[in-house]
């Protein structure tokens, strides 16, 4: 585990779009391409300045979203990482296949915390931070849930671990290596691996291979409801508390829309061809995507579905790999391009092409960054190179509107 700073990095910038990237409508974007190694990026984050990534293989990597400039590289895994998630800028999760859950420390560079209880690689984590619960009713009292910032993961051992998050205001007097001062819970149920898991307050629901989802209880560590209705694997779930639902998406191309008090199914979403692996939600938008090739964008109110999107990019493959969407657009990544589309009206915005392989999408108010492959000829035939793609498009500072 250490902290390094590189002494250089493999960094293109422009200020004008190249051939294979057509200039936005509206503005001209600073472009900086990253060479990022050549391996699978499992995870992105994009924080303000900062953007952080997980690969297939131990070491952890942020970058500058300013300069592209490799700030940090966090050694201590010893095998892939294949889940994220930041609490508060500072303090960084990562779950990966040697069955461990770090917690690291970014101002330091250094891993604080190493959590082991899982028996296989550790799929999912999420950061889960008290909230009002009650915020959809103001009639109710505030209520906050959970009690402290806590960590949620999934294994592919079948469980599921709860525990505290290690923020030294809250938590200081506890021991940073005994596993039972942090392990609040081990959820046990499911019959197959966990793939996916989405919580909030003290909500937690969780995606498995054995074709079901189950709720949960964080505090108590209580199961709530099993939700049973899929015909086969289960690869994502998301939340919709202010509706009381939760939404799952799998190998059986539907979408299941369930209600969090009764744990039944409200709504089966057909139309897809094949299986869906990709799902998000915001407060008005659900957006599926398939292996058919095609991105659907639902109301999740009313689970009316509301437009298609299909790649039909010339020379790309089906599949979409990475999605990322907001009230405005949408952008979908496949194997040949990223595209972006305003998802109100379905106008293709932009394109980049020339790609291999898209892994990952993440944009904000001001900034897209895709992580995606290329096939390069090199003395020996071909090989894969991972790339980062930051756009900076500006933001109108008086309204805090993207510039795109």
């Amino acid at each position: 585990m250490q902290f390094r700073v590189p002494p250089n990095n493999n960094i293109t910038t422009t200020t004008a779009c190249a051939n294979n990237h057509p200039q936005p409508r509206e503005s001209n974007p600073k472009t900086t391409r990253v060479q990022a190694g050549d391996r699978v990026v499992t995870s992105l984050i994009l924080d303000a300045d900062r953007i952080i990534v997980t690969f297939d293989y131990e070491t952890v990597k942020v970058y500058s979203a300013l300069t592209g400039a490799l700030l940090q590289t966090l050694d201590g895994h010893q095998g892939g990482v294949w889940a994220s998630a930041l609490y508060n800028s500072n303090t960084l999760v990562t779950a990966a296949t040697d069955r461990t859950i770090r917690v690291w420390d970014l101002e330091k560079g250094v891993c604080t915390h190493i959590f082991r209880i899982h028996t296989a690689t550790v799929r999912a984590a999420n950061t889960v931070v008290p909230v009002n619960v009650n915020r959809h009713n103001p009639q109710l009292a505030p209520k906050y849930e959970p009690e402290f910032p806590i960590i949620i993961a999934g294994s592919r051992d079948t469980t599921l671990s709860v525990w505290r998050l290690p923020v030294q205001e809250l938590n200081g007097h506890l021991s940073a290596t005994e596993t039972e001062d942090w392990l609040l819970h081990r959820l046990e149920g499911h019959t197959q691996p966990i793939h996916d898991i989405a919580a909030e307050g003290n909500l937690v629901v969780s995606a498995s291979y054995d074709a079901t989802a189950r709720i949960w209880n964080s505090h108590t560590g209580e199961l709530v409801h099993v939700l049973v209705g899929h015909e086969d694997k289960i690869y994502k779930v998301v939340l919709d508390t202010a509706s009381r639902q939760c939404f799952t998406a799998g190998l059986d191309a539907t979408i299941r829309v369930w209600s969090l008090d009764t744990g039944s199914c409200l709504h089966t979403l057909t139309g897809h061809m094949s299986i869906v692996g990709l799902l998000r939600l915001n407060d008005s938008l659900l957006v599926s995507a398939s292996g058919d090739g095609a991105v659907k964008v639902w109301d999740p109110a009313t689970a009316n579905l509301l437009r298609t999107f299909v790649n039909h990019s010339p020379g790309t493959d089906q599949s979409i790999l990475a999605i990322q969407h907001d009230d405005k657009k949408l952008i979908t990544g496949a194997c040949g391009a990223v595209q972006t589309w305003n998802i109100r009206t379905g106008e293709l915005l932009d394109e980049m092409k020339g790609i291999n392989s898209v892994w990952q999408i993440a944009f904000d108010h001001k900034r897209r960054v895709v992580a995606f492959q290329t096939m390069e000829q090199c003395a020996y035939g071909q090989h894969s190179t991972t790339y980062l793609e930051i756009l900076d498009y500006g933001v109108d500072e008086a309204t805090q509107e993207t510039l795109v």
